[in-house]
C-alpha cells in the first residue's frame, strides 16, 4: 500500500477506536452509577477500553481527550472523516453527538449491544429506547434534562440520519442508523447494492465541446451556491439523444464538483432516503437515467447532495432543477470531431506515427464530406470511425466511404430493430426507374437533406428564430409505383441508412404506451441519424375525427403528438400514402415536400422491362410489345419477371415463360389479362 493510503488508513482506525473509547467511557460511567460492576459484559467493556486507550479513562478525562481529538483531525485533515462534516452541518451539541456515535456503534460492535442488552434488562433488545437515551444523556451531561420529545425532534431524526422504530409510545421506540451511511460517516469506502461507482474517462473528455466545457463550470458553481441553510438548485436535468455525451457531461461535472459519479435507479433514489445523505458525506454525484414517458413528470425535493438526471427529449422535472440540452455539434466541430477520429487508424496492430500527405489529405476530404452529410454527435462519430477502421483492416482496403457506410448500419441497431426493420439494400440511379419529374423531385430532396444544416445562413430574422435541419418528405402513389425503392435511392445517396418503422411494434393498446415507443424511436433515430419510413403512413397520420368516442379521442392525441414531435426531428423522415387525402392536413402543411408517383407510362414500363430482364430477356421487340399492351405497375412487373425466371429454371427468359408470369399476376389481381399480351406466344 502506498504510504499516503497507510497514513490515510491509520487516521481512519484511530478515528474509530477514538469513537469506540468515548462511547465506551460513557457506558462505563453510567453502568457504574445504574447497575452492580461485577457483571461480565462490565468487564469486557472495562478490557476494551483499557486495551485501547492502555488505562480507562474516567468520562470527564474521555471526553476531554475526544473533543481535543475532534479540534486536532479538523484543523488538519478538514474533511477527511465525514463525521466531522456532519459535526458541521448540523451544528451538534456534545449530546447529539454521543446518541449519533452510540447508535452508530450498536450497528457495527457486538460488544455495545451486549451493553445495552444489559441497562435496559429485562428487555434484551440490542438497540436502546429513547428512555434510556435520556437517562444516559443526563447522567453524561447533566447540564439538562431530557424527555422523549427532546429525542425525537432533534435535527438528525428530522434530516433521517437517525430513524425511530416500531409503534410503541414514545419513550419505549428505539433508534437505528443505517450500518452504510455510519461506515460512510467513518470514512470508509463501500458498495452501495444497486449502485455503481463509475471511474472517469478522462481520456475521452475531447468528445466535449468547448461550450460544454464552458457550461459545466458555469454549472458546477450555481450548484455549489447557498441561499440560506440549503443548495440553490437540486440538480442538472440533461437532455439529449443518446450518444450526445450526456454521460461524459456528467462525469466532467462530477470532476469540476470534486466527487465521485455513482449510476443510480430512480427505485433506489426513491425508496431509499438515506442514500442522498451517503452521497453527500461519501462525495457522491448520483446519475438518474428514468424512462419517462412523454407525458410523465417526476419531483425532486430539496437535498444536501445534487443530483443528475439523464433524460430524452419528453418527460419532465419539477424543482430547483437546472437544465441543459446537448445538441449535435456543428459541421466545423463535426469535421474537426472526424478528423480526430480518423486519425487513429492503425496498421498492424500498431498507430502509424506519420502519414504521408496523399493520405492526410484523403482523410480531409473524408472528414469534410462526413461532417456535411452526417448529423451525428461525437460519441457516434468515435464508434462509427473506430468500427469502420476494423472493416478496413479486415478486409485488407484502405479506408473508404463504404465502410464508413457499413459502421452507420451497425449504430444503434439494436436498439432501433425494437421498433422499426432496417432496408440494406443500395438503390442506384440506374436501378430506379420514374418519370423525369420524379427524378426530378428525388434529386432535389437529396439536395435539400445534404444541405439542411446550413439552410438558414444568411435569411431573415423569422426563420433564424426557427431552424430545424429536419427534411420531412410525403411520397404519393399507388402501390408498386416505386415510393419504397425511391425511399432506398435516397437513402444510398445520402450514404444513411434506412429503416422502415414497424407499426405494429410501435402501436400499443395501452394509454401513453404508443407515444412512448415512438419518441424513443425518434430520439434513437436522431442519434445515429438514419432516415425512417413510414409506409403506408395513413394509420399513424391519418385525419382526425370529432373526438367523441374516447378511441378516437386518444387517436387524435397520438396525432397530436406525432405532429410536434415530427416537426421537431432533426433527421429525415419519408412517409408513404396511396392517396394525400387520407394524411391529415395539419401534417401536410409541414412537409417540406410532396413527391406523386403516378403509374408508369410507355417510356417508363420499357425501361423497366429492360432494367428488370437484363441480359437474360428475350429482346427489345419482346420489350417494347409488353409496354405498349401491359399496364402494371412497377412492382407487378416485379412479380411477372420473378415468376417467368422460376419457369426458365436458369435458363435465358423466354416468350412463353413471360406469358406465364403475366397471367398469374393478372389472376392475383382478378383481372383478365390484356388478350394482345396473348401474342407473345406467337412472335
Amino acid at each position: 500500500m502506498p504510504r499516503k493510503n497507510q497514513a490515510a488508513a491509520a487516521k481512519t482506525i484511530a478515528w474509530s477506536e477514538a469513537l469506540e473509547s468515548w462511547i465506551y467511557s460513557g457506558l462505563l460511567s453510567f453502568w457504574r452509577g445504574a447497575l452492580p460492576v461485577d457483571n461480565g459484559v462490565y468487564s469486557l467493556l472495562k478490557q476494551r477500553a483499557q486495551a485501547i486507550d492502555g488505562e480507562v479513562l474516567d468520562w470527564p478525562a474521555a471526553h476531554q481527550h475526544w473533543q481535543q481529538l475532534v479540534s486536532d483531525n479538523r484543523d488538519q485533515s478538514g474533511k477527511a472523516i465525514p463525521l466531522l462534516q456532519l459535526i458541521e452541518d448540523y451544528q451538534l451539541t456534545q449530546a447529539q453527538l454521543y446518541m449519533l456515535v452510540l447508535t452508530g456503534l450498536l450497528e457495527t460492535h457486538h460488544l455495545a449491544n451486549l451493553a445495552i442488552a444489559e441497562l435496559q434488562a429485562p428487555d434484551q433488545a440490542a438497540r436502546p429506547c429513547v428512555h434510556l437515551y435520556c437517562a444516559l444523556l443526563e447522567h453524561l451531561f447533566p447540564e439538562r434534562q431530557y424527555n422523549a420529545l427532546d429525542i425525537s425532534e432533534q435535527p438528525l431524526l428530522r434530516a433521517g440520519v437517525l430513524a425511530l422504530t416500531g409503534d410503541a409510545p414514545l419513550p419505549f421506540q428505539r433508534l437505528s442508523l443505517d450500518a452504510r451511511l455510519w461506515s460512510i460517516l467513518l470514512g470508509r469506502q463501500i458498495d452501495w447494492p444497486g449502485c455503481q461507482l463509475q471511474p472517469v474517462a478522462a481520456e475521452d473528455e475531447w468528445l466535449l465541446s468547448p461550450s460544454a466545457h464552458a457550461d459545466i463550470q458555469g454549472i458546477s458553481g450555481l450548484l455549489t451556491r447557498k441561499t440560506f441553510s440549503r443548495n440553490l438548485f437540486n440538480g442538472l436535468v440533461v437532455r439529449g439523444n443518446p450518444n450526445t455525451g450526456r454521460g461524459l457531461f456528467s462525469h466532467a461535472l462530477a470532476g469540476a464538483l470534486g466527487l465521485k459519479l455513482i449510476a443510480t435507479p430512480l427505485s433506489v433514489w426513491q425508496q431509499q432516503p438515506v442514500f442522498a445523505l451517503a452521497c453527500r458525506y461519501a462525495g457522491w454525484l448520483p446519475v438518474i437515467r428514468p424512462q419517462l414517458n412523454p407525458s410523465d413528470t417526476l419531483r425532486f425535493m430539496p437535498t444536501q447532495t445534487p443530483v443528475v438526471i439523464i433524460l430524452g427529449s419528453d418527460g419532465a422535472v419539477e424543482g430547483d432543477m437546472l437544465e441543459v440540452n446537448l445538441q449535435t455539434p456543428q459541421q466545423d466541430e463535426r469535421y474537426r470531431l472526424w478528423l480526430k477520429a480518423l486519425g487513429s487508424e492503425q496498421q498492424n496492430g500498431k498507430k502509424i506515427a506519420k502519414k504521408n500527405l496523399a493520405v492526410q489529405q484523403q482523410q480531409q476530404v473524408l472528414a469534410n464530406h462526413l461532417a456535411a452529410s452526417a448529423l451525428l454527435s461525437a460519441h457516434s462519430i468515435q464508434l462509427v470511425a473506430g468500427h469502420a477502421q476494423q472493416l478496413a483492416q479486415v478486409q485488407q482496403q484502405t479506408l473508404e466511404l463504404p465502410h464508413i457506410a457499413e459502421a452507420r448500419r451497425k449504430l444503434g441497431a439494436e436498439k432501433l430493430r425494437l421498433l422499426a426493420q432496417p432496408i440494406t439494400r443500395e438503390v442506384t440511379a440506374a436501378a430506379l426507374v420514374v418519370p423525369a419529374l420524379v427524378e426530378q423531385a428525388l434529386d432535389a430532396l437529396v439536395l435539400r437533406a445534404c444541405r439542411r444544416e446550413a439552410l438558414w445562413e444568411g435569411l431573415g430574422n423569422t426563420l433564424q428564430a426557427t431552424p430545424n435541419p429536419g427534411v420531412r418528405a410525403l411520397f404519393v402513389g399507388e402501390s408498386g409505383t416505386g415510393k419504397t425503392l425511391a425511399a432506398s435511392y435516397i437513402a444510398t445517396r445520402l450514404g444513411a441508412p434506412l429503416y422502415r418503422v414497424d407499426l405494429s411494434a410501435v402501436m400499443n393498446k395501452y394509454i401513453g404506451e404508443s407515444e412512448k415507443n415512438l419518441a424513443q424511436l425518434l430520439d434513437q433515430a436522431a442519434a445515429s441519424d438514419v432516415v425512417l419510413l413510414f409506409d403506408e403512413a395513413d394509420a399513424l397520420f391519418g385525419n382526425r375525427g370529432e373526438g367523441q368516442e374516447n378511441g378516437e379521442r386518444f387517436a387524435n392525441m397520438l396525432t397530436n403528438f406525432l405532429l410536434t414531435r415530427i416537426e421537431t426531428h432533426p433527421g429525415i423522415v419519408i412517409l408513404t400514402t396511396n392517396s394525400r387525402e387520407r394524411i391529415d392536413s395539419a401534417f401536410t402543411r409541414r412537409l417540406d415536400t410532396i413527391v406523386e408517383f403516378p403509374l408508369p407510362g410507355y417510356e417508363e414500363r420499357l425501361q423497366l422491362w429492360r432494367s428488370h430482364l437484363g441480359e437474360r430477356g428475350p429482346g427489345e421487340n419482346v420489350y417494347r410489345h409488353l409496354a405498349g399492351n401491359c399496364d402494371l405497375a412497377g412492382g407487378q412487373l416485379r412479380n411477372v419477371v420473378l415468376t417467368a425466371a422460376v419457369y426458365a429454371e436458369g435458363n435465358a427468359i423466354s416468350n412463353a415463360n413471360l406469358l406465364e408470369g403475366l397471367r398469374a399476376e393478372y389472376r392475383k389481381q382478378g383481372r383478365e389479362m390484356p388478350k394482345k399480351l396473348e401474342a407473345l406466344a406467337l412472335q
